[in-house]
């Protein structure tokens, strides 16, 4: 994924069913999965549109972590996203 553009979310990230309490819900699997605050925060920005580098300066800017380590955690929050099949 190109840091620099916005990814075109697909369709399954967009069917994801979110709460403020970090509960996910994959209707296309009816699993049902408990996100951290950050997590949530990414989950959410990545389905309005937001880039890479776009979720580091929100993390940053949230949460008191430097910006190498915030992309250390949001790639590999976005392998996994991409192992459940919602990237």
């Amino acid at each position: 994924m190109d840091s620099k553009t916005s990814p075109v979310p697909p369709s399954r990230l967009m069917d994801l069913m979110l709460n403020d309490r970090g509960f996910a819900f994959d209707p296309n699997s009816g699993e049902s999965y408990q996100l951290s605050a950050t997590g949530l925060a990414c989950l959410r920005g990545l389905q309005r549109g937001a880039s890479v580098e776009d979720l580091v300066t929100q993390v940053t800017a949230t949460w008191e972590i430097d910006k190498v380590a915030a992309r250390c955690d949001i790639d590999a929050f976005l392998w996994d996203l991409k192992q459940l099949d919602w990237l």
